[in-house]
């Protein structure tokens, strides 16, 4: 379906009558959680494995840190309560032999500013 657009709506307006703007849309931040997942056995090749296949699905965009520490890999997703679902079915099905830890709601970036 083409959308089509007169050529009316650009005709030019008086300088001292300012444009109308029908803007009664609020946008409300969803809120956010922190989700730690770790990897086991950095030095051997499956913890590289699990690591780079995590980071290649859709979850990847969700990583905000990953450290080695000792013998696992720690990994941090910042995601939106709502794809809480759909990122635990992603991660069990993408890195099964990852170790799910705690959620925490994470602040508001917005509010800090």
């Amino acid at each position: 379906m083409a959308l089509t657009q007169s050529i009316d709506n650009f005709a030019t307006q008086p300088l001292d009558k300012p444009p109308v703007q029908a803007n009664n849309v609020i946008p409300f931040p969803s809120a956010r959680a922190l989700l730690q997942v770790t990897l086991p056995h950095p030095s051997h090749d499956l913890a590289g494995t699990q690591l780079r296949a995590l980071l290649r699905s859709p979850l990847g965009v969700y990583v905000v840190s990953a450290d080695a520490v000792r013998e696992e890999v720690r990994v941090q997703l910042d995601i939106a309560f709502e794809d809480l679902d759909f990122t635990l079915h992603t991660l069990i099905s993408t890195v099964p032999a990852a170790l799910i830890g705690p959620l925490k709601r994470r602040g508001n970036i917005a509010k800090a500013r």
